[in-house]
């Protein structure tokens, strides 16, 4: 019985094996993201999504300090209130309510040096206080946490959450097969290292960069939607690049450069313009 599994397994190619594995997958759990149309692979169920989000956001607004810059703390809840609120119309507005699930707008500013600021999938959305000094008008802020909360509307953490499940799991199934043709452990180890690096450079940051212009994007109809000046989003994203901000390589970056991404958003106002022009 072992020989004749044998026999079989070498006639089995893995990446056969991979493609109806991913294909299955993706026939029963694609999704269009909202404003761009784009397919995408979602696994987890929101709830879910927002449980693990909810308690990230505990455990870290529970070893940080909030704020005590009223002026700034007041701009950003001003400006997350402004675009959440328009969002939220637009969107029951256009029976898309059902984007809205799990999510519970909260505004938050924290005293860090860091210039970051992101948006959990349940919609808590948290700057830093090292980006204010990047973030000095209203459409400054609205740049940043437009496209933050394009991240949470889009799904974009359970999208990424999928591919990294089916990725694994593609990965371990393609290991056990190979592994009944390798001579030697070398080879299949060859092969889990090979899969590693490729995945993660070929797939996931291609995917990660293709969300950051996504969100780019969605973040400007955000922003258009709620009646801020979309003109100012390349201003500041020079801004950033001026800053110094030192970059790795697009190739090994979860970000576009910012050049790119510049271009990008100069390429996409138009097309905002014209579809906020559509729905008003």
């Amino acid at each position: 019985m072992q020989l004749q599994t044998d026999i079989v397994m070498k006639k089995i190619n893995p990446f056969s094996v991979l493609t109806v594995i991913i294909f299955a997958v993706m026939m029963t759990s694609c999704s269009t993201v909202a404003f761009t149309g784009r397919r995408r692979l979602l696994l987890y169920d929101d709830g879910q999504i927002t449980s693990l989000s909810d308690q990230s956001y505990r455990e870290l607004i529970d070893t940080v300090k909030l704020s005590t810059n009223v002026a700034q703390t007041a701009m950003v809840t001003q400006v997350g209130r402004r675009l959440t609120s328009a969002l939220d119309v637009y969107l029951r507005t256009t029976g898309q309510e059902s984007l809205l699930k799990g999510i519970n707008w909260e505004y938050k500013l924290v005293q860090s040096k860091q210039v970051n600021a992101f948006c959990m999938p349940s919609g808590k959305i948290v700057f830093y206080e090292g980006i204010m000094p990047y973030c000095t008008t209203p459409d400054f802020v609205a740049v940043v946490m437009g496209h933050e909360i394009a991240h949470a509307v889009a799904r974009h953490g359970n999208e990424r959450m999928s591919q990294q499940a089916v990725l694994n799991t593609a990965g371990v199934v393609a290991s056990e097969l190979i592994g009944y043709t390798a001579k030697t452990s070398y080879a299949q180890d060859l092969f889990n290292m090979a899969y590693s690096v490729g995945s993660e450079v070929g797939v996931l940051l291609p995917f990660s960069r293709k969300h950051e212009l996504e969100a780019d994007e969605i973040g400007l109809i955000i922003m258009a939607i709620a009646g801020y000046d979309i003109e100012q989003a390349p201003i500041f994203w020079q801004r950033m690049m001026d800053g110094g901000s030192q970059q790795v390589p697009e190739l090994f970056s979860t970000h576009p450069s910012d050049a790119r991404r510049i271009q990008s958003i100069r390429n996409e106002i138009p097309k905002v313009r014209a579809f906020v022009a559509k729905i008003q």
